[in-house]
C-alpha cells in the first residue's frame, strides 16, 4: 500500500513541476531578455543607409505598437505608417501613431549624423482624419548624403532610453537649469513645450490625468481597444516582439514574478489596476507634468514634429537621469469625444495649464527620479519593418 506520506510527496512533487512549468511558460523569471530583446544589443549593427534604421525602431511609440515600415533605396529612407498597427478608439485619428513615426525619425536623424550622414527630412503633409484604412502609407522621407559625422550627446542614450512607470521621487525636485535645458530641447516655430511643476498645479494636473483615464475605462470600446497590446506571456513576447507586458509595467520585481504566475486579468480588473496605478503611482509620484504643444494636432506634419522632439526630450532626460513617462489620456479623450461627436471638457482642461492662444496639446507626460530603473520593451527585429523599394 501507498503511504499517506508517499502520496502528500507525490503531490507536491506534481504541484512543484506545474509551478514550475507555469513558470517557464509565462517568463516568470525572465525580464528583458530572448531574441524579443536583441535589437537594443545589436543597435550598432548593419551598413550603409539601412545602419541607421537599427536605431530608428528603438523609438518610443504608443503602447509599444511600432506603427512603422521602411524602404530604404538609393540615398533615400522612407519611413511609412503601418497603419494596420493602431490604436482603434483611442487613436482615431491615428495621431498618436504619427507620434511614434516621428520618434522613429528622430532616432534615425540622431543615428544618420553619428553615422557620417547629412540627413533631411520631409515630412508628408496633410490633415490626420477618421479613417478605416489600414494600408501602409508613406509619412516621411529621409534624404541622406555622405557627410561629415556629428556625434551628438544622445545618440548614446537611444538603447538606453526606457519608458519608466515605476514611481518616482516625488519630493526630489528637477532644477530649474535642467527645465531650462528640456526647453531648448524642444521648443521651436512649430513646437512649444510646458512644464507644470508648481506643487498646486502639479496636484490639478494629476486630478485631470486620473479624470481621463477614469473616462477611458468607462468607455468599453477603448478599453478593449488598450487590452489588445497587453503581451502576458512568454509566447506572445516571442510571437508578437511588441505591446506592453509586465516587465514595463513599473511593478517592483517580486510582484512581477507573482503577477506573472497568475492568471491574465479580466477587463475590469486590468482597468481597476491601471486606475489605481494613475492615481498612486504614475500621477502621484510625478515629480512634473509636461505638453508637448502644436498649432493643429491633427496637423500630420505637427505630429511628426512633436514625436521627434518628445524623442529628443526622452533621450535628454535619460541623459540626465530623468525617468519619462507618457501620460497622454486627457488628449486621447479629446480626441474620442471629438470621433464622436460630443462634448468635451478635456481640451479647455489643458489650456488652463498652458496660457498659449492659437496652440494646443497633442502629447502629455510626466518626468521624475525614479525609485527603479526601467527594463527594455520587445522590439520588431529589422527584417519585419525593412520593405522592398
Amino acid at each position: 500500500m501507498v503511504s499517506r506520506r508517499e502520496i502528500i510527496g507525490g503531490a507536491g512533487a506534481i504541484l512543484l513541476g506545474a509551478l514550475g512549468y507555469r513558470a517557464w511558460d509565462r517568463g516568470a523569471f525572465q525580464s528583458g531578455s530572448g531574441e524579443a530583446y536583441a535589437p537594443w544589443d545589436d543597435w550598432l549593427q548593419g551598413e550603409g543607409i539601412v545602419r541607421p534604421i537599427h536605431s530608428a525602431v528603438l523609438a518610443a511609440s504608443p503602447h509599444d505598437t511600432q506603427p512603422w515600415k521602411f524602404i530604404a533605396a538609393g540615398n533615400t529612407i522612407e519611413v511609412m505608417a503601418d497603419r494596420a498597427r493602431n490604436l482603434g478608439s483611442f487613436d482615431p485619428f491615428r495621431r498618436e501613431m504619427h507620434l511614434g513615426i516621428g520618434c522613429a525619425v528622430e532616432n534615425l536623424n540622431i543615428a544618420g549624423q553619428a553615422f557620417g550622414y547629412t540627413c533631411n527630412v520631409f515630412p508628408v503633409n496633410g490633415k490626420l482624419a477618421l479613417s478605416p484604412s489600414e494600408q501602409t502609407v508613406p509619412a516621411v522621407q529621409f534624404g541622406i548624403d555622405i557627410g561629415t559625422a556629428v556625434h551628438d550627446r544622445l545618440f548614446d542614450m537611444i538603447p538606453k532610453r526606457h519608458t519608466n512607470r515605476g514611481p518616482y521621487y516625488g519630493d526630489r525636485t528637477l532644477t530649474p537649469q535642467l527645465l531650462d535645458e528640456f526647453h531648448r530641447t524642444v521648443d521651436s516655430p512649430d513646437v512649444r513645450l510646458v512644464l507644470i511643476n508648481d506643487p498646486i498645479a502639479r496636484g490639478e494636473f494629476a486630478a485631470l490625468e486620473v479624470a481621463a483615464t477614469q473616462a477611458i475605462i468607462a468607455d468599453k470600446q477603448m478599453s478593449t481597444d488598450s487590452s489588445q497590446w497587453f503581451r502576458t506571456s512568454k509566447d506572445e513576447i516571442r510571437i508578437h516582439r511588441d505591446g506592453v507586458t509586465m516587465d514595463t509595467a513599473g511593478l517592483p520585481p517580486l510582484m512581477v514574478i507573482g503577477a506573472k504566475m497568475l492568471p491574465d486579468q479580466g477587463g475590469p480588473t486590468a482597468d481597476k489596476y491601471w486606475l489605481d496605478m494613475t492615481r498612486d503611482t504614475h500621477a502621484g509620484t510625478a515629480a512634473l507634468f509636461g505638453m508637448i504643444m502644436v498649432r493643429d494636432r491633427l496637423d500630420m506634419a505637427s505630429a511628426i514634429a512633436a514625436g521627434r522632439a518628445w524623442q529628443r526630450l526622452h533621450l535628454t532626460a535619460t541623459y540626465y537621469g530623468v525617468g519619462a513617462q507618457p501620460m497622454n489620456q486627457p488628449v486621447e479623450m479629446v480626441d474620442r469625444n471629438a470621433m464622436l461627436g460630443r462634448a468635451d471638457s478635456f481640451a479647455h482642461a489643458l489650456q488652463h495649464f498652458a496660457h498659449m492662444p492659437g496652440w494646443e496639446p497633442t502629447f502629455t507626460f510626466r518626468m521624475g527620479y525614479a525609485v527603479r530603473d526601467a527594463l527594455p520593451s520587445p522590439r520588431r527585429a529589422l527584417r519585419d519593418v525593412l520593405m522592398s523599394a
